[in-house]
């Protein structure tokens, strides 16, 4: 639900979510209002996540031998509550047709068609993920022909137009998207009592995004506060206060004061995010009540990763069902230089955020204060969603002049919010023709069962659906991946002229190409394989491994600007050994 790739991941019951009429309240209180812009055809994004759970169920009858009655009820058992009971009620709805349908051998498509939520007219291309019926076709027209005869010829295609339930209405499920929609469209955390922008809850925009608040009823108690005064209560919750006997001094103004200390955060997109669908999700021989055990947990999430990230990651994966690998980030990096920095990061990543979405709100929920925190390096990067959308055209692609014109708008609302000494890593955007470049032949996780659903046929059924989150680069044709590169590397241009030909009170800025190409090469010299830098599901986001060395390689090219990089705290031996893990996260 938060993002285009999401519904591929949900069960049925979150499939019922994705198409409640108009902007549906997760998605919009997720604020990705803009990645479902382009409701697609064919069904769009409920064909899309009908075919992957029918898909899913039919490969359970052979993972297990069973019924597809039998293989329903097992897909639905490995949900939590409440998911398990949503299930249930719309295998309640479906059950007949999708049982009937699939014991008469048609494909997941054929039947997701049937019960008619993926829809085709006359003459249009069938949009299919699995393989189509058996017999290869030889010509369009005889694909089609083929799927409309096997449509007539399905029991339940023209019995009844189903329709699922506004689960929004469900008194089990009306509370959830009421919360959700209160903390997604600013990005701000659900649970704040006192208003400063933090919180002492892990998701919902909590502390796996922005440091822990370690005093939620006092709004002059947050991380990232500049202060010497923390005699009694540690009021910038880096955990480091009382008084030091010896000197009568605070522990703050003699180990902190004058050392350098620089926050971190993030203004980013859903690759700064670290987005994630757990692949175990959409593989039918791994589906299992422990495959789905940290449910809850991603979707408080919007199936983001911030605390794993490569900019503001502070700790190693404790969801091994769910995602795993090295981390290393930006915030390590600067807390192991100064340990008066601890908690001091913020994740202002948000799944599908381009530079006009950045521009007109998504900043906004950056929190600082000027004359009151301590200096941050700020990471801009917004690396791909300014010419990736489901569109089939370059119309909806950002201009040149426009990606200028929204990110001078950004700096400057930026400025006046940071203290001086700040500094600005501009990211520009990637070149996403790796991606196919690199999983085109490979089979993507739904198809791993039978070796039949490669990442050319994953790209394409998207792009036919028109629901991609990148037609130009998720594309199998040449040309288009070619010419969104090419803007690509026009609105790298812009971005390079608006650091080099403007100038900030209160941070230094420069332009960084993003790490993602040097990344690929050093993953091969120590003997990896490119592929394994993807993240399987989605073929669109750097994974957990790409996130560590990223950071590693920025790291690197910081050490060409000096004034990037604080200097070394003296006294970081001493914090540890008088506040130990300083109150974790």
């Amino acid at each position: 639900i938060y993002s285009k790739m999401a519904y591929l991941a949900l069960p049925l019951f979150l499939l019922a979510v994705a198409t409640l009429s108009g902007s549906p309240p997760v998605a919009a209180a997720a604020g990705l209002r803009e990645l479902f812009a382009n409701k697609g055809s064919s069904g769009g994004a409920t064909c899309a996540g009908c075919t992957v759970v029918v898909g899913l169920a039919e490969q359970l009858t052979q993972v297990y031998n069973v019924s597809v009655s039998e293989a329903m009820s097992l897909l639905c058992g490995f949900l939590p509550s409440p998911f398990r009971e949503g299930c249930r009620l719309l295998v309640d709805e479906y059950g007949p047709a999708v049982i009937e349908l699939l014991e008469g051998k048609a494909t997941p498509d054929i039947v997701c068609m049937g019960i008619k939520l993926c829809t085709k007219e006359k003459g249009d291309d069938v949009c299919h993920l699995f393989p189509l019926p058996s017999g290869t076709p030889k010509s369009r027209e005889e694909v089609n022909g083929r799927v409309e005869c096997a449509i007539k010829t399905a029991a339940y295609s023209r019995k009844r137009a189903f329709q699922f339930p506004d689960l929004c209405n469900v008194s089990i499920i009306k509370p959830i998207c009421k919360l959700i929609e209160r903390f997604g469209n600013d990005h701000l955390p659900l649970e704040d009592f006192d208003g400063d922008d933090f919180s002492n809850v892990h998701t919902f925009r909590g502390t796996s995004w922005r440091g822990k608040d370690c005093n939620d009823f006092d709004a002059n108690v947050y991380p990232g506060r500049h202060t010497t005064d923390d005699a009694v209560f540690d009021s910038n919750c880096n955990g480091i206060y009382g008084v030091d006997p010896a000197t009568g001094k605070t522990y703050e103004s003699l180990w902190c004061e004058g050392t350098g200390q620089m926050g971190i955060a993030l203004l980013g997109d859903s690759a700064g995010a670290h987005f994630h669908i757990p692949p175990t999700w959409l593989t039918s021989k791994n589906l299992s009540v422990e495959a789905f055990q940290d449910l809850l947990f991603v979707l408080e999430n919007e199936f983001d990763w911030p605390m794993l990230s490569s900019t503001t990651g502070y700790k190693n994966s404790t969801w091994p069902k769910s995602i795993s690998g090295p981390v290393d980030s930006g915030y390590l990096r600067l807390r192991k230089l100064n340990r008066c920095i601890h908690r001091d990061y913020q994740n202002i990543g948000v799944n599908g955020a381009r530079s006009s979405a950045m521009a007109d709100r998504i900043v906004k929920s950056f929190s600082r204060h000027g004359t009151k925190d301590s200096p941050v390096l700020l990471t801009f990067a917004l690396i791909g969603n300014d010419v990736c959308n489901g569109h089939h055209d370059m119309d909806h692609m950002t201009t040149p002049e426009e990606f200028y014109a929204n990110n001078l708008r950004t700096f400057q609302y930026v400025d006046p919010l940071v203290a001086p000494g700040s500094k600005l890593i501009a990211m520009g955007l990637a070149d996403g023709r790796v991606l196919y470049d690199t999983l085109h032949n490979r089979i993507h996780p739904i198809g791993s069962l039978r070796n039949d659903v490669t990442y050319t046929q994953f790209y394409d059924y998207l792009n036919c659906l028109e629901i991609s989150p990148c037609f130009g680069w998720m594309n199998s044709n040449e040309t288009w991946r070619n010419r969104t590169t090419e803007r690509a590397m026009q609105l790298n241009a812009a971005l390079r002229d608006l650091v080099a030909n403007n100038t900030f009170k209160n941070m230094k800025a420069h332009y960084f190409d993003p790490p993602i190409k040097l990344g690929f090469k050093r993953w091969e010299e120590r003997g990896g394989e490119p592929w394994q830098l993807i993240e399987p599901v989605d073929g669109f986001h750097p994974n957990q491994i790409s996130n560590a060395i990223n950071s590693e390689i920025m790291w690197e090219l910081l050490q060409n600007y000096t004034d990037f990089i604080p200097p070394t705290n003296p006294y970081n031996l001493l914090i540890e050994k008088r506040f130990g893990d300083q109150g974790g996260y």
